[in-house]
């Protein structure tokens, strides 16, 4: 089976690696993007200069690849302990820094709903710069603020994430490709006597949701993450063949 790039599927960089090989890595599957973390110790956006951000995008230009989003995915606790408060609002600012000069993607995150001003406060800091908040929160928040689709987490919760998708398309701003296998590990698609995602149905959904960017290969936890996204990006274009990009 020889695949045929780009892929349009992003995959989580930070488990796979160093940037630099992680990044050719994943040009080398074929996948179109990458997304990035706000706690790789490589890239800590709070950290990063307008130039390191500058060589970052030159990075991804070089291997035909874009970034999907940056994760700051900070404890909503911390928000609520005036101790650590200060440190979490700067790695959601950096987060959102960095989303910017990436274009504008998505920093995917959950929202501290229960700090109201601080919530306030990130949001109209995102939208000065043009970004989104996608809040991976479950259940979802009430509203219109953007959120994200999480199928693990969702499973883990007794949901249906392939009913959640249609109820929340309108706001749908980030979604991950990941399952939740029946030994309650987080792990590929389609792994055979372990699936309990219904990945047909979930990928049908998004499809119809009109999600504008793309879908995460959420590779965080696994016991094989280079391998896993393999096996993840060719089962899931395998669904929809005619719409993927792999070929016999």
């Amino acid at each position: 089976m020889v695949h045929e790039a780009p892929i349009p599927l992003s995959v989580t960089l930070q488990p796979l690696g160093r940037v630099a090989d992680a990044l050719d890595e994943v040009a080398a599957i074929g996948l179109a993007g990458v997304q990035f973390d706000a706690s790789d110790p490589d890239l800590r956006p709070r950290e990063m200069s307008e130039s390191v951000r500058r060589d970052l995008g030159a990075a991804l230009r070089r291997r035909g690849l874009v970034a999907s989003g940056v994760d700051c995915f900070v404890p909503v606790e911390r928000f609520e302990d005036a101790a650590r408060v200060e440190r979490a609002i700067e790695a959601v600012q950096g987060s959102i820094l960095l989303a910017e000069s990436l274009r504008g993607v998505p920093v995917c995150l959950f929202m501290p709903r229960g700090v109201r001003d601080v919530a306030d406060s990130l949001e109209r800091e995102a939208q000065r710069r043009g970004v989104t908040l996608a809040d991976f929160a479950w259940p979802a928040s009430d509203g219109s603020g953007a959120v994200g689709i999480d199928p693990a987490a969702l499973l883990g919760a007794g949901a249906d994430p392939a009913s959640v998708v249609p109820a929340l398309a309108s706001r749908l701003a980030a979604a991950r490709v990941v399952d939740l296998l029946r030994s309650g590990l987080r792990g590929p698609i389609g792994e055979q006597g372990g699936s309990r995602l219904d990945a047909m149905a979930f990928r049908l959904a998004l499809e119809m949701s009109g999600l504008r960017g793309l879908p995460v290969i959420d590779c965080r936890q696994w016991q094989a993450p280079l391998q896993g996204a393999r096996s993840c990006a060719a089962r899931w274009v395998a669904l929809l063949p005619a719409v993927g990009g792999f070929a016999s």
